[in-house]
């Protein structure tokens, strides 16, 4: 749960750094890729442009003299990093009020948790049967006693 509000406050205090963040990691990823032709990591770059409708991290530039697969890439001129950005503060409040909701549920239910402790630790010590039928019989006979 700490590590939870401290991811709250960071996704609210640390909106700036998100730029950064994602621009150095995507555009390594992305010169890494090229340069060991790793066909897997590029093609769901390729996908991740498509569905954005962006090209390379920063722009076309971020290709270098190699020819990107995405047709589209020669007509948009943001990078995806960008669009991520742009996607991410659209969506921030959802995602941050989803997860001080999350939070605040996880709270409640630990103080639940403490005070059922708490009462079950002051509760008198009774003995229960395991047997629901036992627990019936034993209250019969006690009825049956008062009776007779």
């Amino acid at each position: 749960m700490i590590l939870e509000l401290v991811g709250f406050i960071m996704a609210l205090v640390d909106k700036s750094r998100l730029e950064a963040v994602y621009k150095d990691n995507l555009l390594q990823v992305l010169q890494t890729a090229l340069n060991n032709s790793d066909t897997k990591v590029l093609d769901a770059f390729y996908d991740l442009e498509k569905s954005l409708k962006c090209c390379g991290v920063n722009g076309l530039q971020d290709y270098k003299g190699k020819d990107p697969k995405n047709v589209n890439c020669y007509q948009q001129p943001r990078g995806c990093s960008s669009a991520i950005i742009e996607l991410l503060n659209k969506n921030l409040p959802i995602i941050g009020t989803t997860l001080g909701i999350v939070l605040l549920v996880e709270l409640l239910s630990l103080i639940g948790a403490i005070i059922l402790a708490v009462a079950l630790k002051h509760a008198p010590d009774t003995i229960y049967l395991s047997n629901p039928g036992d627990l019936l019989l034993n209250r019969d006979r006690q009825i049956y006693n008062k009776l007779y």
